[in-house]
């Protein structure tokens, strides 16, 4: 009997009972101005359309925060585990099920205004000493796959905004919209900085860990095709300029 009870109760410390409880794993990271915490709370865009969902189809699991590269293996490998805002890759169609658009996004570099760098072509980029990337992010895959061998990762947007200020990167690359919403958050001055060059056009997704019941997936996207009819949808684009 004492051995049973040692046993049910590693398990417990293991798996606390709020995450036995729940239906689903959200996970989401700290990307401003999509999914971000500010003042302790998580706001944002995509904040705000996965809470209506949650509401229309009764689900009280709570949205927890990781970093991405953790977030993106357990919904790979997890079942019941929902993730956003994930980019949508023709190398990511086939590892997920899928709910979109929830915004659509340009993946850019960003550097200083009073840089003397010149960036016309993507070889132009890789001549750079050091471009800032997040961690396994889309991104940070596209230039990956393009040959650039000169990226510095980090966990946190806001750290590359501050590298890039503090000349400790020459390039950053990220996204419209949500760049000044990040140099908001990390106190840096949004006008010294600027778009030198663009990348790619991409949607941003809810996505499901495959071994997601198809059952979940369908109310998820009945609710959101709901929204999108509704005019829900395009009111929060709206709240976060980004329509």
């Amino acid at each position: 009997m004492n051995k049973y009870f040692v046993l049910i109760t590693s398990f417990i410390l293991l798996f606390p009972p709020s995450l036995l409880s729940t239906e689903l794993a959200i996970l989401t990271e700290n990307l401003p101005n999509l999914n971000y915490l500010k003042n302790g709370e998580l706001v944002g865009l995509s904040v705000d359309i996965v809470k209506e969902i949650q509401k229309r189809v009764g689900s009280h699991d709570q949205i927890r925060v990781l970093p991405w590269a953790r977030a993106y293996s357990l919904a790979l490998k997890e079942e019941n585990v929902v993730l956003f805002s994930i980019t949508h890759t023709k190398a990511r169609i086939d590892l997920f099920k899928w709910i979109c658009p929830l915004i659509t996004k340009r993946d850019i570099l960003v550097g200083l205004k009073d840089s003397a760098l010149v960036i016309n072509s993507l070889e132009d980029a890789k001549n750079v000493k050091r471009i800032g990337t997040i961690r396994d992010d889309s991104k940070e895959q596209l230039l990956k796959s393009l040959g650039f061998k000169n990226l510095e990762p980090v966990s946190d947007e806001q750290k590359n905004a501050k590298k890039l200020m503090l000349g400790r990167i020459d390039l950053w690359v990220n996204k419209q919209p949500g760049l000044k919403t990040v140099c908001d958050l990390a106190e840096v001055d949004y006008s010294q900085l600027e778009e030198v060059f663009h990348l790619r056009k991409r949607d941003l997704c809810i996505a499901f860990s495959k071994k997601t019941s198809d059952s979940i997936v369908v109310k998820w996207k009945d609710a959101f095709n709901e929204m999108l009819n509704d005019g829900t949808i395009q009111q929060i684009r709206m709240k976060w300029n980004a329509e």
